[in-house]
């Protein structure tokens, strides 16, 4: 079921998002909203994942029933998540994240999509929200660049990387090649 239903609740997710990462000492590092689930790069500080995620979800569950007319669970079950502990696998979940709605054939691109924050970290534009600092910092005097070819590199090298990110957030199906 769709959780973004027009234009406006996007928008108000993602103040939401801003205000419940600043409320509870987060870096956001990555986001893409699709219609129907999010994925989030997420730094904690002293806040624990659970109590930013309660917050965010729960916030925009009275937002969206409120706005829609709906009364109950907006989000089918509890999010799914997994530390990431190393450098590697940071750079590939911010990879996987901004490819998704180019595999979901929702835009040619990654910098096509308005609901990411690609176009944050390549430096088109600045959303508030995303830190993209520690990202564009792997790759040295590449920077912007570097992160680009890093992204939109379709090659094998990377696929192996993330078949293990989708099955750890659960995700079974089979993405065609864009």
């Amino acid at each position: 079921m769709e959780i973004f239903e027009d234009e406006f609740d996007f928008q108000v997710f993602l103040k939401i998002m801003q205000q419940q990462s600043v409320n509870n000492d987060c870096r956001i590092h990555a986001y893409c909203l699709m219609t129907n689930h999010f994925h989030l790069l997420v730094e904690t500080g002293e806040v624990e994942i659970g109590q930013f995620m309660m917050h965010l979800s729960g916030k925009y569950a009275m937002y969206y029933n409120r706005h829609h007319g709906y009364s109950g669970h907006v989000f089918e079950r509890r999010y799914k998540s997994c530390l990431v502990q190393t450098d590697d696998y940071f750079l590939q979940t911010s990879r996987y994240i901004h490819l998704n709605p180019v595999k979901a054939r929702m835009a040619a691109h990654p910098e096509d999509y308005r609901y990411s924050s690609y176009k944050t970290i390549i430096r088109l534009q600045d959303d508030g929200i995303t830190e993209p600092e520690k990202t564009l910092a792997y790759f040295g005097s590449k920077g912007i660049f570097g992160y680009r070819e890093f992204v939109e590199n379709t090659a094998h090298k990377y696929v192996v990387e993330e078949d293990g990110i989708r099955k750890v957030m659960g995700e079974n199906d089979v993405w065609l090649p864009w």
